[in-house]
């Protein structure tokens, strides 16, 4: 019998798997409310966190509820443009405004009047959109507006969110209608704190900066290794086991299952090494790396390749130790090290020493 795998590698999917973390639950307890006066959520946190799954809880959840209309929109798209165009499609919303212009063709004879004309005539009825009449940003508020006084509020949501002159139109559009005490608007999104980061040097974006986060932690352990113990059919000690190597990595979590359910009877983990190391080096490791500036890089190949993680022999080995505060503090931001120990820090991703030793030790 063929056994379909619980466990998934999909962005935003977790499926049969999926352990809850209660993240999304805060966002939509607050959007709920007609009592709270939060209106935007950041979710952001490490990549392959689970922010994503986060996120399409919120959007599933909210979508569902009687009263709400929610979209989700691309963040390397139009987001103004595509919002209009996806509120255009609703029923109780006709913003289309035309011009329209009547021309004739054919062939007639001279000197004959239109009308009487010997020959085929056509009249040809045209329209097009009214330059003068249309903006964006009037558009938007006055469907949007439409919707709220046809009972619906509206939520925007936009995962893995990054700065673009596209993006910081719609959020400054977006700001100036939160303004509005009539409009009921809610936005959520995703994104890296890098490009969450980004925004805040907008002037225009105040409200976004300030705007409430929810940060990805790692997951519970006790709740990988029941989840371990009901999908991979193992003995307890064994999904304990599992269940700390992956350190409470989101992703790690469904690499790790998946590769355990999919194996032989007679593999063990040290089997299955090249794999999760080919998957996780590849699909996560190398685009957190990349993210990097070449002293936080410095500074985390020394961390995470530390037989004690103490903050005074690592700062010890750096060239320019006065720097190592401003670093750290970047990288915590960026959630790539564990500082919940004092005088101690480390990085909290399976095998990333291993990742840094192969691939990156002699930079």
């Amino acid at each position: 019998m063929n056994r379909v795998d619980p466990f998934t590698r999909t962005p935003g999917v977790a499926g049969e798997a999926f352990i809850n973390m209660h993240y999304a639950d805060v966002i939509i307890d607050q959007f709920s409310s007609n009592a709270s006066s939060r209106y935007i959520y950041k979710i952001v946190g490490l990549r392959g966190s689970g922010k994503s799954v986060e996120y399409r809880n919120v959007i599933n959840t909210m979508a569902a509820k009687e009263g709400w209309l929610v979209y989700t929109l691309s963040s390397a798209g139009d987001p103004t443009t595509t919002l209009i165009a996806k509120l255009s499609r609703e029923k109780f919303i006709d913003e289309k405004k035309t011009i329209t212009s009547i021309t004739s063709h054919g062939s007639v004879e001279a000197g004959a009047v239109i009308a009487k004309g010997s020959a085929d005539v056509g009249v040809t009825r045209t329209t097009e959109e009214n330059p003068l009449y249309y903006s964006e940003e009037a558009t938007l508020s006055e469907m949007i507006q439409k919707a709220n006084d046809k009972g619906y509020k509206v939520l925007v949501g936009i995962d893995d969110i990054a700065k673009t002159d596209a993006m910081v139109k719609f959020l400054s559009i977006w700001g100036a209608m939160l303004l509005d005490d009539r409009k009921k608007i809610y936005f959520v999104c995703t994104g890296l704190a890098k490009n969450v980061e980004d925004f805040a040097n907008e002037a225009n974006l105040t409200f976004f900066k300030r705007s409430d986060s929810v940060e990805i932690n790692a997951l519970n352990m006790y709740d990988i290794a029941a989840m371990y113990v009901k999908l991979l059919n193992v003995e307890e000690r064994e999904a304990v086991r599992l269940a700390k190597f992956t350190r409470g990595y989101a992703y790690a979590y469904q690499v790790l299952g998946s590769l355990y359910f999919q194996k032989y009877p007679e593999e063990t983990l040290d089997d299955l090494m090249p794999s999760f190391d080919r998957i996780l080096f590849q699909d996560s490791y190398d685009l957190i790396w990349k993210t990097l500036t070449g002293g936080e890089k410095d500074l985390v190949r020394r961390i995470a390749c530390s037989d004690t993680g103490k903050v005074s022999e690592i700062k010890a080995q750096m060239e320019s130790p006065s720097g190592f505060s401003s670093l750290r503090s970047r990288l915590v931001q960026k959630h790539l090290l564990d500082t919940s120990r004092r005088g101690y820090i480390s990085v909290e991703l399976p095998r990333f020493r291993e990742y840094i030793e192969l691939w990156h030790d002699e930079e």
